[in-house]
């Protein structure tokens, strides 16, 4: 009966040794898959903005109202043909969000104004104090630095310049129909 008794006891300690041990895996995989996560939607905003900035022979960076952060660009869509297209970015209720059109793109001011627009990351906020978009004296430079909030981990930062490749035209910057 003793016997019994310890191979019991003995059976609850492994099994519950086990059963710690799958608890801490299901842990250690769901922050891995959450920063994954962070981390794809981080590369998500930078590929999104490198393709319009690249391509822009026009860059506008404003900040319309608190906590809105707003850019502009007039930039050559990716087909074979190269057409001009306006495309903006905006992070408004910490989402990065854009658009494109072929006629001027407003600056918007509010989330209900942009909800519409691709949603790019989430949990987005700026570094410290610094702004999230900010345009060099050139006005072909643009200094991006976000972080992409990553669950309850440290959150994936993005914090880069984007230059335009697109030459300046003899007749100086072309920003019409954009802005």
């Amino acid at each position: 009966m003793i016997e019994l008794l310890i191979y019991m006891l003995l059976a609850v300690i492994v099994l519950t040794i086990i059963a710690a041990i799958l608890i801490n895996s299901l842990r250690a995989e769901n922050t891995v898959r959450t920063s994954a996560e962070a981390t794809d939607t981080a590369q998500l905003a930078a590929q999104s903005l490198n393709r319009g900035i690249h391509n822009a022979s026009a860059i506008e960076v404003s900040a319309p109202v608190a906590d809105v952060a707003v850019v502009r660009t007039r930039s050559l869509d990716s087909s074979s043909e190269g057409v001009w297209q306006c495309q903006a970015w905006v992070v408004v209720d910490g989402q990065l969000r854009t658009t494109r059109s072929d006629a001027a793109i407003p600056v918007p001011t509010t989330a209900a104004e942009v909800a519409s627009w691709l949603l790019v990351a989430e949990g987005v906020a700026p570094i410290g104090t610094d702004p999230i978009f900010s345009l060099a004296a050139d006005e072909r430079s643009l200094a991006v630095g976000f972080t992409v909030a990553n669950g309850s981990g440290i959150p994936v930062t993005l914090d880069t310049t984007i230059i335009s490749k697109q030459p300046i035209p003899a007749t100086g910057k072309v920003t019409a129909p954009c802005f």
